[in-house]
């Protein structure tokens, strides 16, 4: 555990400039686009909502530059990558940062907006818009700057990004490198949408689920056994103590885990595992279901199920790669990051404390200035910690036996064509 937190200390202290450079630089575009988005909307919501993924956009590249300048100082990746951490040419480093951004975008707004981050960049939004006249309704649209539901024009948008993006990925071969920022902005607007549409959708589930009578028959079934046992009672009551304190926490470091583990997978194209993986004979499962289809149909679904798997692949190899670490070490790795989260909040309330009491609009000036300053500290050393973490899970994964890579692969095998990997079409 104390060469661990060494560990971390030694990589963020090393990288800390590079790492600082990447997360202003998302923090201020974010900043700035949603307050261009803001103006925008004020005038129609389509157009604020044309322009607001930019600023969860920017996040994940500032994320992703900062996961990349780690991969230097990670022994276990290096060492899979066979020391070719760097591409050889800008080209090939904007081509390989296109291909992580696309295949990080969806994994990273479904993150982003579990924790509640979309919907405070939503409010930012909102509350910059208020400031322009008659933002909330218009005469002509009715519609509102936070437009982002199921409806027709957020809906029409996301159509048309989503085809505007199948198309370019299609064509990209014969299109100039340029055209892959299109690329990533389309595929950014429709994930955006879909995940704010998903998240409305989904957020009556609950009650929902909570008024059927089935599940009230149970609540009152729980209610008369604690209430006649107090063992019972305080198994309960510990129990719901343990999972409303801790399972956001396990979530949130888990995914960000998740996260972390598709970027660096990602990035290693040219690496062992990548070339075991394209020796070995593809899996039956979609081959199978392509090949008994109509030729036609099989000819058009193929593009969709390509772009599936090359969002599945690294996906589904960060998993893997992460189980292969070990429940024990899960569990550390939890534990350090709820650990550094609360050091970062119990800084956050002391500097509160000793600030003391003042007037409502003071703290509504100085609330997020002060928090900021607090990330550029507790942000680099986070982003380390992850990059420990899996390059730990990858030096665990090259234990396990001498076919470690080829074991790795098994669950991505069975999504590919039986004509080859998927990658043979980009």
């Amino acid at each position: 555990m104390r060469s661990t937190i060494r560990e971390v200390l030694r990589l963020a202290g090393r990288t800390w400039p590079l790492l600082l450079v990447w997360f202003l630089g998302g923090w201020i575009v974010r900043w700035v686009v949603i307050r261009i988005a803001a103006e925008l909307g004020a005038i129609d919501a389509t157009l604020g909502l044309i322009v607001l993924p930019i600023a969860v956009l920017a996040r994940l590249v500032s994320y992703i530059g900062m996961f990349l300048v780690l991969r230097d100082s990670m022994p276990a990746f290096t060492r899979l990558a066979r020391g070719n951490v760097t591409d050889d040419s800008a080209e090939e480093t904007a081509l390989g940062f296109r291909d992580i951004l696309l295949s990080s975008v969806l994994v990273f707004f479904a993150l982003y907006s579990a924790m509640d981050l979309m919907r405070q960049d939503l409010l930012k939004y909102a509350g910059l818009a208020i400031e322009s006249d008659n933002f909330f309704t218009y005469a002509d649209s009715g519609t509102t700057v936070l437009a982002v539901t199921a409806t027709p024009a957020s809906v029409t948008v996301a159509v048309i990004a989503f085809a505007g993006r199948f198309a370019l990925k299609r064509l990209r071969s014969r299109l100039p490198a340029w055209t892959s920022i299109i690329t990533v902005y389309l595929e950014a607007v429709w994930v955006f949408i879909a995940v704010n549409v998903m998240s409305s959708l989904f957020s009556v589930v609950p009650d929902w689920i909570d008024s059927r009578q089935f599940i009230r028959s149970l609540d009152e079934l729980r209610q008369t056994l604690v209430e006649n046992s107090l063992t019972l009672r305080l198994a309960w009551d510990g129990a719901s103590w343990v999972w409303n304190s801790s399972s956001e926490i396990v979530f949130l470091a888990l995914a960000w885990l998740l996260v972390a583990g598709v970027v660096y997978v990602r990035s290693l194209t040219t690496s062992r595992l990548e070339l075991r993986r394209r020796a070995r004979p593809p899996g039956p499962l979609l081959g199978s279901t392509l090949t008994s289809a109509p030729v036609g149909l099989a000819r058009r679904a193929r593009p969709l199920f390509d772009d599936a798997i090359e969002i599945a692949k690294p996906l589904l190899l960060s998993a893997r790669v992460i189980l292969r670490g070990g429940i024990v070490f899960l569990a550390v790795y939890v534990f350090a990051y709820a650990l550094w989260v609360s050091i970062g909040d119990w800084v956050l309330a002391g500097i509160y404390a000793a600030i003391g009491p003042h007037p409502y609009a003071w703290w509504m000036a100085t609330d997020q200035p002060i928090g900021f300053v607090i990330d550029l500290f507790v942000e680099p050393v986070r982003v380390s910690l992850l990059a420990v973490a899996f390059d730990f899970c990858l030096r665990s994964s090259r234990r396990t036996a001498d076919v470690e890579l080829d074991e790795m692969s098994e669950d991505v095998d069975a999504l590919e064509t039986a004509e080859g990997d998927s990658s043979s079409s980009r």
